[in-house]
């Protein structure tokens, strides 16, 4: 969570040193905005405590979501990046039961001390120690960010590009059109 609550502050900071405004926020149009809000919603409460197949079904659900969500305001600026995220993190959760995490990565990034000791950390949401009967765990999460003693994945790296790309955008007036009427 400290990774995306990051990237939106980043994305905030650069959209006002470029000019950018919160006053231009509602001036974008957001179509079914609440499929956002359920998306978002879902993932906070299987990040909150909720494991098993309970929990990699929601963060599935709260994906599709979150993807129609994308592809209906494909228009704003950032979202074919923010989507392309989402789907390299649905892919690796969907086809595993879970996001793999590797345990090399949980030491590098100062969670735990040794490879072994990474059994005894109970992983929050869908996550699960990356196993031999894991697929594509390149897409799973192997990337450590000691700073914030967290692992993510390129998916999350991507999606958080397009995250300050499209907050940027949204605090920044939307593009004139010509031909729209005064």
């Amino acid at each position: 969570m400290w990774f995306t609550a990051i990237t939106v502050a980043l994305g905030a900071l650069i959209g006002l040193a470029v000019g950018g405004r919160p006053r231009h926020v509602p001036e974008h149009t957001f179509h079914l905005w609440p499929l956002l809000l359920a998306g978002l919603a879902l993932q906070v409460i299987v990040e909150a405590g909720m494991v098993g197949a309970i929990g990699v079904q929601l963060v599935a659900v709260s994906y599709v979501l979150l993807l129609a969500f994308g592809a209906l305001n494909l228009r704003l600026s950032g979202m074919g990046v923010v989507m392309v995220g989402m789907a390299m993190n649905l892919v690796p959760i969907a086809i595993n039961a879970g996001m793999p995490v590797r345990a090399g990565a949980l030491v590098d990034a100062g969670i735990v001390p040794t490879p072994d000791a990474s059994t005894y950390v109970r992983l929050r949401g869908e996550r699960h120690l990356e196993d031999n009967g894991d697929h594509l765990t390149f897409l799973g999460d192997i990337i450590p960010v000691s700073a914030i003693r967290q692992v993510v994945s390129f998916g999350d790296l991507v999606l958080g590009i397009g995250t300050v790309t499209l907050i940027v955008g949204i605090l920044r007036p939307p593009p004139s059109k010509p031909w729209r009427e005064h």
